[in-house]
């Protein structure tokens, strides 16, 4: 145990060292004027990348055992630990009433952990291998068990993960780790997959159980040959997250199952594992904390104690939600020292460029195409993400971007027409069918140049390599939503870019994100759309002062427009994308209100940036003449099942 402290005591010292020595160098994005500073720039950016995320020491100094640290080496690429990885795992392994600060230079959040009688309360990073950090420790513990364990002694640790995506990014983690330890079983469950094989692979034993809540909680009730008897730990992944999506009740009706809610008399003995005796240990990733999150932990955690916040930017709160799935909050008879957070500032990459661009609403459609183009013209071989807010959005993007030509006159040699955007379009997100998004999670990670057009699914845990780009084309409201965006990129001490797209009526929204520490420069436009030729037509520039106005804009943008108008099915994706879209800007909750005001828009240039030449009435009366037709029918139909059922009576 001495030995293990040891470690972190020498690894706060260190990182302490770090925090005096932090810089924050800045950096050009601009492809075309700045690829001289970017390369003049890079070689110092990466050093300090380098210094600030990874530790001094190895793998094997952190007791994990030989045959692991070369896993990680071999098959992860982990030369050494990162900060967090270094800080954490000694302490994870060490089994002591253990209260632990770390800071992450490279994080997107504040970083805690919290160690107390075997329980951990973690507020995770963004980038810094959080996945190793939990599953490296598990391993270590299972692998030294004598006798070995078996597959019939079932689950040993359950890892909760809120998507189908992470819940394979996590599986395949272990897949890597576990290569030489063949006895140590992983497994997955998740909706979507069949039920009756997942049942077998539960019947035969799974030792590391990775799981969405619904499928999780359906087996538990449902499949008796599912042993957890054994369970040593329970691992909340992206906790916050889990509860966004609606699965607090599950949450709440799982910890029951299993033995592990703390505010009942008998917690201590329901908290140890049956079989080997051992003291179970539960751990909560979260990258935000609130009044839920605390729940979650009040009734997950044995008394957790949050250390290594700083006063101004936490504050403690004596609330606590009544259950996970309910709204409502009172004070809490329970006194448990668990913080939530407030507005305290967020710490980005120092290898992150963040750009925002000021787009009138009706030219938005045009600026994206524009920019996307710039970026695979400039670099072809570069992975990007572009954000939206709806699904509706994402399929009619993913649609055009997969049929669009461009301009009439622009040809290739051949004469054939080119796409507008020439790289490989994938799309993603929740209304997809499961074996889609697989296929959509493998092909993105495995390609080396590819644009993914998705929703928020993708925004949290997920990690893409090489994405060299991340565009937040729908704004994404929370200032820790913008974070989990831009955290796709920069990983690792890799550069990134991020750009965020703002109607000039949204300008306060950068006022949002500095109270936060986030600070955006302005993007050229003007300079990139002025690059644009106009093949026999000569402009100039200078008499053009709106972006609306632009030649390249206005051309553009009729091609647009007629192109939607003859494809009948692309006008249908883009009514719908028009209506959803409408639906999720007056969705914005609290001080966004009155940034992101739907009585603030002209409806008419709204459309115009799905392409449509209809007025948004026009759209919405057609949607709704669609559903009265449907109502209508359903009480013809209802009528006269009615008369028969009278005619039968009588």
């Amino acid at each position: 145990m001495e030995f293990y402290l040891g470690i972190h005591e020498r690894m706060n010292k260190y990182i302490a060292q770090r925090r005096m020595h932090n810089s924050t160098p800045e950096d050009n994005w601009n492809r075309g004027e700045a690829a001289t500073e970017i390369s003049m720039e890079k070689g110092n950016i990466k050093k300090k990348s380098i210094e600030d995320i990874f530790a001094s020491c190895d793998f094997s100094s952190l007791g994990l055992h030989p045959a692991l640290c070369d896993q990680l080496r071999e098959r992860m690429g982990f030369e050494a630990p990162t900060l967090i990885q270094a800080q954490a795992i000694p302490v994870i392994l060490s089994g002591r009433h253990v209260c632990l600060q770390f800071f992450v230079h490279v994080s997107s959040f504040m970083n805690v952990l919290c160690l107390t009688c075997n329980y951990r309360l973690v507020n995770a990073a963004t980038g810094t291998g959080k996945t190793v950090t939990y599953l490296a420790p598990v391993i270590h513990q299972l692998q030294k068990c004598d006798p070995r364990i078996q597959r019939s002694d079932g689950t040993f640790t359950l890892v909760l993960v809120p998507t189908h995506e992470l819940c394979m990014q996590v599986y395949e983690t272990l897949q890597k780790l576990l290569h030489r330890f063949h006895w140590i079983v992983p497994g997955y469950i998740m909706g979507g997959e069949n039920r009756l094989k997942e049942k077998a692979r539960l019947r035969k034993g799974i030792s590391i159980l990775v799981a969405t809540p619904g499928r999780l909680l359906d087996h538990l009730k449902h499949t008796s040959s599912f042993v957890h008897k054994n369970l040593r730990s329970i691992i909340f992944d992206e906790a916050d997250r889990i509860l966004e999506l609606g699965f607090g009740r599950e949450i709440e009706e799982i910890i029951d199952i299993l033995g592990s809610k703390q505010n009942m008399s008998e917690s201590k003995e329901n908290a140890v594992s049956g079989a080997t005796g051992v003291v179970r240990q539960n751990l909560l990733l979260s990258a935000t904390l609130n009044e839920k999150v605390n729940h979650l932990a009040n009734i997950s955690l044995d008394n957790p104690v949050m250390i290594g916040l700083d006063d101004k930017k936490m504050q403690s709160s004596n609330k606590q939600v009544t259950s996970l799935d309910s709204n409502e909050v009172k004070t809490s008879e329970r006194s448990v020292e668990v913080l939530i957070a407030s507005n305290g500032e967020y710490k980005l990459p120092a290898q992150l460029n963040q750009r925002y661009v000021k787009v009138p609403c009706g030219s938005r459609l045009v600026v994206l195409l524009s920019i996307l183009k710039n970026l695979f013209t400039g670099e072809a071989s570069q992975k990007i993400v572009v954000f939206f807010s709806t699904c509706d959005a994402v399929d009619f993007h993913h649609a055009l971007l997969s049929r669009f030509p461009g301009l009439s006159n622009l040809q290739s040699e051949t004469g054939t027409r080119e796409l507008f955007v020439g790289c490989n379009i994938l799309k993603l997100h929740g209304n997809m069918k499961h074996e889609d998004r697989v296929k959509t999670f493998n092909a993105f990670k495995t390609e080396k140049s590819a644009l993914l057009l998705s929703t928020d699914v993708s925004a949290r845990g997920l990690d893409f390599p090489k994405v060299r780009c991340i565009i937040q084309y729908d704004s994404p409201g929370e200032a820790t939503e913008y974070v989990h965006r831009v955290g796709r990129t920069a990983r690792l001490g890799e550069r990134g870019d991020s750009l965020l797209f703002l109607q000039p009526i949204e300008a306060d929204y950068l006022r949002e994100l500095k109270k936060h520490g986030v600070l955006l420069t302005e993007y050229p436009l003007l300079k990139l759309l002025d690059g644009f030729p106009l093949y026999g037509q000569k402009y100039h520039v200078k008499k053009f002062v709106s972006i609306e106005m632009h030649p390249w804009v206005l051309c553009l943008q009729k091609s647009l427009e007629s192109f939607i108008l003859t494809e009948a099915m692309m006008k249908k994706l883009a009514q719908n994308a028009f209506c959803s879209w409408v639906r999720a800007y007056s969705a914005h909750r609290g001080d966004l209100k009155s940034i992101f005001m739907v009585k603030k828009l002209h409806l008419g240039h709204v459309a115009k940036s799905f392409a449509l030449k209809e007025q948004p009435s026009l759209v919405g009366r057609s949607v709704q003449k669609k559903h009265t037709a449907k109502r209508k029918g359903e009480q013809q139909r209802h009528r006269e099942g009615g008369g028969l059922k009278k005619k039968r009576k009588t």
